[in-house]
């Protein structure tokens, strides 16, 4: 790996920790010294294999891809939210090519009976929009949300509309900040 990739990461990775930190620190009261927001790590990665798989998942994604994912996008940004020492969401995005919009690209709540259940995608959001801001980025985009419901979820969440897919680009919400 070239030096300058890895200098790239490692800006990212701090810039990551710093929205990490805003985003905790401007959490909604009700969750302020309840969960903490991290990095996909080994210990995230470890909370994910131990996690009961056959619970019920729209997604299958295993989570393993998620170090991989950040060599091949340096400037990705990753988050593990966690309720003591249960893992209650993982989310994993990047920039768009032009550095204009951060994608979610990947978002998971495990377990839909965790306490906080229902605040994990507000959660998420607020680190997206904080590393958005550090990094210069406009808008958040939700890539190819799985089907109607989880559309009208998101954008239940203020400002999000729907853009649909064209030309291989897959359909997504987007709002600006």
């Amino acid at each position: 790996m070239q030096v300058s990739h890895l200098e790239t990461i490692n800006k990212y990775e701090k810039l990551g920790s710093q929205a990490r930190d805003m985003a905790s620190r401007n959490l909604p009261r009700h969750l302020l010294g309840k969960i903490t927001l991290e990095a996909i790590d080994h210990k995230a990665l470890a909370a994910f294999k131990s996690i009961d798989l056959d619970q019920e998942r729209s997604v299958s994604w295993n989570w393993n891809f998620s170090s991989r994912y950040k060599i091949f996008y340096p400037k990705a940004f990753d988050l593990s939210v966690w309720h003591g020492s249960t893992l209650c969401s993982l989310t994993l995005g990047r920039p768009t090519y032009r550095g204009t919009a951060i994608r979610l690209d990947f978002i998971e709540r495990f377990n839909k009976h965790i306490l906080f259940a229902n605040d994990m995608f507000p959660v998420s959001l607020l680190a997206y929009e904080a590393y958005a801001r550090l990094i210069g980025a406009t808008q958040i985009r939700v890539m190819d949300p799985l089907n109607d419901k989880l559309v009208k979820y998101y954008s239940s969440h203020g400002g999000f509309s729907l853009c649909p897919g064209k030309q291989g680009v897959p359909h997504y919400l987007v709002k600006d900040l």
